[in-house]
């Protein structure tokens, strides 16, 4: 459902310290934003256009398990999971992965056709990403 996604400078830069630093400082990604924002992804892009609650606070990890990591086609695969409780009343159109810095770097952001999100409504968004 997901279309547009973008990984953003902040991305390359997770990607470029974990990759050559022997002791990274920057965490990888584990958690997730969802909002309501409509612009499309760049990759000057910080956070998102609109970030929405998802319980109590704007971030929530990824589904255990994930990443998975596919070696032979080098892709990592996420799994993220917005329950019937969380993030209702809102017209989601965006989604991003973030790290658990102090200050949370948004690795890539998406956006997509409104979901009108109720009690009713479970989300589950899946991000591969590959290396090409």
């Amino acid at each position: 459902m997901a279309t547009g996604q973008v990984i953003t400078n902040n991305g390359r830069l997770i990607t470029l310290h974990r990759t050559f630093t022997a002791s990274p400082t920057i965490t990888a990604p584990t958690q997730f934003k969802i909002g309501t924002g409509t612009t499309t992804p760049a990759v000057g892009d910080t956070d998102m256009a609109t970030p929405v609650n998802i319980n109590g606070t704007q971030f929530k990890n990824f589904v255990t398990g994930f990443p998975v990591l596919d070696t032979t086609n080098f892709q990592a695969t996420i799994r993220c999971f917005v329950s019937t409780t969380e993030a209702n009343g809102n017209s989601l159109t965006e989604f991003g992965i973030i790290n658990t810095d102090g200050t949370r770097l948004l690795f890539s952001r998406a956006v997509h056709t409104a979901l009108t999100k109720t009690t009713s409504v479970q989300v589950t968004y899946i991000e591969k990403d590959r290396i090409i």
